[in-house]
C-alpha cells in the first residue's frame, strides 16, 4: 500500500510537470500565421508614386557623383591651363622681344592668368558646395549651448 501511495504521489508530480496544451493555444496554422504578420506594429504599404520617388531619388544621387566629377574634371582643366600660361608668362620674360611688344604680351596673359585664376577658384567653390562643404574648407559645425549646464 506503501507502494501505491507513492506512485500515486509520483504519478500526480510528474502530471504537473508535463506541458499539456491548453484550449486557447494557437494550432500550427495560426501560429504560422502569427510569425508572418506580428501582432503588435504597423503595417505600411508603399505606392507605386512612392517606389518612383525613391527610384529617382537614388538616380539623383548618381547625378550628384557625376556632377561632382564633371567639377574635378573642370577644375583638372583649370589647374593645366594655369600651369601652361605660367610657362609662357616665363619664356616670354626669358624671350628676345623687343621691350614694347614683350610688355604688351605679357599684360595680356597675366590677364589671362588672373582671369583663369579666378575661375578656378569658382570652381572649387562650387565643388564645395556640391559635396556639402563650407566655404571655408571644413563640415557645418554644430551650435553650442551658452549655459554652464552643456560644459
Amino acid at each position: 500500500m506503501a507502494i501505491e501511495s507513492l506512485m500515486q504521489q509520483a504519478g500526480a508530480f510528474v502530471d504537473a510537470l508535463t506541458v499539456k496544451p491548453a484550449a486557447t493555444d494557437k494550432t500550427g496554422n495560426e501560429t504560422a500565421q502569427a510569425v508572418r504578420v506580428p501582432e503588435q506594429g504597423d503595417t505600411v504599404t508603399i505606392s507605386e508614386e512612392g517606389r518612383a520617388l525613391v527610384a529617382m531619388e537614388k538616380s539623383g544621387e548618381s547625378d550628384e557623383s557625376d556632377q561632382e566629377k564633371d567639377m574635378d574634371q573642370t577644375i583638372q582643366t583649370l589647374k593645366d591651363r594655369i600651369q601652361k600660361l605660367e610657362e609662357e608668362i616665363k619664356a616670354l620674360e626669358d624671350g628676345d622681344l623687343p621691350e614694347d611688344r614683350k610688355q604688351t604680351q605679357l599684360q595680356e596673359k597675366e590677364t589671362m592668368l588672373m582671369d583663369l585664376r579666378d575661375q578656378l577658384l569658382k570652381a572649387e567653390q562650387t565643388k564645395l558646395k556640391v559635396t556639402g562643404m563650407a566655404d571655408g574648407g571644413g563640415t557645418r559645425a554644430n551650435g553650442f549651448g551658452n549655459t554652464a549646464e552643456t560644459f
